[in-house]
């Protein structure tokens, strides 16, 4: 009897460890805030991912304004943050660990803040505590400097301005300190990131002269990720890295294609940590995707070719990959740069012309509609431009400016009586049976859409109007003249 009584308890004693792991295994994160007399309302959870906040979770006070955050899926590292019902933020703080606690009151949430099993928010709201403290003591400086300076008092400006450059220096021996002796937490790297590159002097010969003048430049840029440890998915979740990131993309890199696909291989191939990884590489695709600067399609079909369709974007579903090729195969073939795709069309007497027979300095491939408003617009312009660049007859069989005029009007008839009524002098062509393929080669799916070709069809601009064309013809002369 006294064994099967043991035998009872013992298992009733598994069972109630094994429920009592269960239970405490569906909880991924479980954290404790309390603001004492904060009202009995909802509360939100938030987070800093690259330049924006988002909302992740809320939870409604109790009378001692303690409120509970908890889920069965582990939250990414980083830093977070807590806002009212009205979504004011109240307070940051850093998510590393999955359990543990804050508290602090509603009078003075920075002073009276604990923590409770978090050796990353206790580094994290000493600081916070330090810089509010300096903050004060900078603000009745910045008062009294006023003052000093509006009574002349030299000296109490030295004294002052003396005060302020050693809060300063205090500021900076803190981080200092905090990079020394938790070098590993989020707060430190956060520090880091913030620091800048020290670029060393240029080489010089023995003459004294220096032998690179670009070296200081090209040391800043080799060297610019640094003080950024891109293995470590936390620091996209701060409100500095995406400044720092944007910074080399858009103002450190010429925003020429070439330039900024080389920025963009350079940095993913650091990012070994794969929401940093994540994060570059749809910024970057999706900003030049968007682009309305000219010729920044060809970033866009290099991240697509080198990064999604090789399976590097793992968060992308199929369909989306299929999107996002069939999109680049659209634009692959007209990037600016490449000659333009040879078409053979028909003319208004059935007789085929080739884009490629056209002998000019220049030729405008224009997509156009005959019902089209916006057409009905440009095309009177490109027939002043087209006389306006060809004043005299054609020299050596060539002229300076042509225009290879391709209809998408539905009825050709109309198509045909527009013509006449224009009389316009270059070829006018269309492809009733699409032959040509012409709306994939050409990314076409509205109108007018115009393209600039030199003498060799090779693409000098794309999509634009009719009063960019003489200005880009303009600046491609500029650029013969220069070499």
């Amino acid at each position: 009897m006294t064994q099967l009584v043991m035998k009872k308890h013992s298992l009733s004693l598994v069972l109630f460890l094994f429920l009592g792991l269960t239970t405490f295994a569906k909880d991924a994160y479980n954290i404790s805030i309390t603001i004492k007399g904060a009202p009995e309302t909802k509360f939100f959870l938030g987070y800093y991912f690259g330049d924006k906040q988002y909302l992740r979770d809320s939870a409604i006070t109790d009378k001692s304004g303690k409120m509970v955050f908890k889920g069965d899926k582990a939250l990414e590292g980083g830093v977070y943050l807590i806002a009212s019902s009205e979504k004011s933020l109240l307070f940051d703080f850093i998510i590393s660990e999955m359990f543990f606690s804050l508290e602090t009151d509603l009078s003075n949430l920075m002073g009276a803040m604990k923590v409770k099993n978090s050796y990353e928010n206790d580094v994290f709201f000493n600081y916070t505590k330090f810089t509010n403290q300096v903050g004060k003591d900078a603000g009745t400086i910045e008062n009294d400097l006023k003052k000093a300076r509006e009574q002349n008092d030299t000296a109490m400006v030295r004294i002052l301005t003396e005060k302020y450059r050693k809060i300063s220096t205090d500021i900076y021996e803190y981080r200092k300190g905090v990079l020394e002796k938790n070098p590993n937490t989020l707060l430190a790297k956060i520090f880091k990131m913030m620091t800048d590159i020290q670029v060393p002097d240029a080489p010089k010969n023995e003459k004294g002269e220096i032998i690179d003048s670009n070296f200081q430049f090209n040391y800043y840029y080799q060297h610019y990720f640094d003080n950024m440890d891109l293995t470590d998915d936390r620091i996209v979740r701060t409100p500095v890295f995406h400044n720092k990131f944007e910074s080399f993309i858009l103002k450190l890199t010429p925003q020429i294609p070439d330039s900024i696909i080389k920025s963009a291989d350079f940095m993913l191939n650091k990012a070994t940590g794969k929401e940093n990884f994540k994060y570059m590489l749809f910024w970057i695709t999706n900003h030049y995707e968007t682009s309305n600067y000219m010729g920044m399609d060809k970033v866009f079909v290099h991240m697509v070719d080198q990064y999604y369709a090789k399976g590097r974007a793992f968060w992308i579903d199929e369909t989306v990959l299929f999107k996002m090729k069939d999109r680049a195969d659209q634009l692959r073939n007209n990037l600016i740069g490449l000659r333009g795709q040879n078409l053979t069309m028909l003319d208004t007497n059935h007789i085929y012309h080739s884009l490629y027979n056209v002998k000019a300095n220049y030729t405008l491939l224009i997509f156009w509609d005959a019902n089209c408003g916006k057409c009905k617009e440009e095309m009177p312009k490109l027939k002043k431009l087209y006389e306006e660049l060809n004043p005299k007859a054609a020299i050596n069989g060539k002229t300076y400016f042509d225009v290879f005029a391709v209809s998408l009007t539905p009825d050709a008839k109309e198509w045909q009586k527009y013509l006449r009524e224009q009389n316009f002098k270059w070829l006018n062509v269309y492809d009733p049976n699409n032959e040509t393929n012409f709306r994939k080669l050409y990314d076409i799916y509205s109108t007018p859409v115009l393209y600039l070709l030199d003498e060799n069809k090779q693409i000098i601009a794309k999509r634009l109007n009719v009063e960019q064309v003489k200005e880009f013809i303009q600046e491609q002369e500029n650029r013969k003249k220069l070499k």
